[in-house]
Formats: C-alpha cells, structure tokens, sequence
C-alpha cells in the first residue's frame, strides 16, 4: 500500500478548531515573524509613502501566507510537491474574493457555505501544486458532507478573532496608539491579519483530515 494513503477523516468542529490552533503552534515563530513584519509595515509608512507600503503589504501578505502554508503542511509532513506556485496562490484569491465577498454582506449563510467548502483550496495549490481552478473543486469534495461542521469551525474562529480585536484595541488605548510613529497604527495592522492566521490554520486541518487520499494510482501514471 503507498505511503501517502491517509483515509478520509469525518470532519468535527472541534476537532477542526483545535487543530488549527496546532497547526499555527507548529510554526510559531514563523508566525511571531510575519506580525513582526506586519507590525514594521506601519512604522514604515511615513518613510516610503501609502501607496508604496500599499504594494509591499500585498507582497508581504501573500508571500508570507504562502510561506507558513509551506511550513504548516510541511510540518504536517504534507508536502507532495517541491514546486512553487505563487501566482496560481494569488489567483485563487483573485478567484475567490469577490463570490465571498458578497455571500457573506449580501446572505451571511451562503456567505460561510463559501467559505467551508473552499476553505482547503490553498492548502491543495502548496501541498499538491494545484491550479486555482482544480484547488477549488478538490477542496469542495474534500469539504462535501461537512460543510455546516466546517463553517461552524470557522464562525468560532471569526467569534475568537473579535475577542482577540477587542484585547488588541485595549492595549491600542491604554499605549495611546501609535500616530507619531505611523500614519497607521501597527497593533491595527496586525489585528487585520489575525482573521487570516487561524483561517489558515483551519485550511491545513482540513486538508489533512479530508483533504489527503490514495495517491497511488498517481504516483505510478502520473
């Protein structure tokens, strides 16, 4: 039997929840890393300009999901490929944007219906060398009969990350923020990339407890 065979798990949502936070554990000071750097994007302001700190926090943002994407599934021993498919990375969130976008302000439930079943699509370009368009379709498959326990996994993780905002905004106030440093506070900074830390934390819980199956078919025609 090939080694990359791992059965389809049922997938529970907490199960799901305390794996993402494992998940992010795992590359903890990658994590701590990217907020740093997140954090000195705000003070860098003034120095380079908005719209200059503006193309670096978009390169930032996707180069360092891309990379903790790496390092969590690699972690997970994950791993199927050695290529790098940064831009079919961003053309997924090209690709997704907008539908989530707008099922989440115009219909909350479709909204998050969205959101679960495309949840592992990223982790499927990194870990498998996916386009864009086959993430998508793999991670709903990967997703299909759980998709209320996975979108209830990641309503908790929104309910954590506004509980972790209002922390954030404490220690903001009681600090006096940051203006004379930056023209955008740094702690703001970092409460906005909180949100996508545990989402991407519950996409490698998701790959690898349904998203992984017998690849021996591929291994040998492939």
């Amino acid at each position: 039997m090939n080694a990359s065979y791992a059965p389809k798990q049922e997938l529970q949502y907490g199960a799901l929840i305390s794996r993402s936070f494992e998940n992010l554990w795992l590359i903890w000071w990658r994590v701590l890393a990217y907020l740093l750097a997140v954090g000195l994007l705000g003070f860098g302001m003034p120095l380079f300009g908005n719209e200059s700190t503006g193309v670096i926090g978009f390169v930032l943002y996707f180069a360092g999901q891309y990379w903790l994407f790496h390092a969590a599934l690699k972690g997970r021993g994950l791993l199927q490929t050695t290529r790098i498919r940064f831009f079919s990375f961003i053309g997924l969130a090209a690709l997704l944007i907008l539908p989530i976008m707008f099922g989440l302000a115009a219909f909350l439930a479709p909204g998050l219906f969205l959101v679960a079943r495309w949840i592992a699509a990223p982790a499927f370009i990194v870990a498998r060398g996916h386009g864009a368009f086959a993430s998508t379709e793999a991670s709903a498959d990967a997703v299909r009969g759980s998709t209320t326990r996975v979108a209830t996994a990641a309503v908790v993780l929104f309910l954590i990350t506004f509980a972790c905002s209002a922390v954030i905004d404490g220690i903001g106030k009681a600090l006096g923020g940051f203006e004379a440093f930056g023209a955008v506070d740094p702690l703001d900074l970092i409460e906005g990339h909180l949100l996508p830390l545990l989402l991407l934390g519950l996409s490698v819980a998701v790959y690898e407890m349904a998203g992984r199956k017998d690849t021996m078919i591929e291994d040998v025609f492939g």
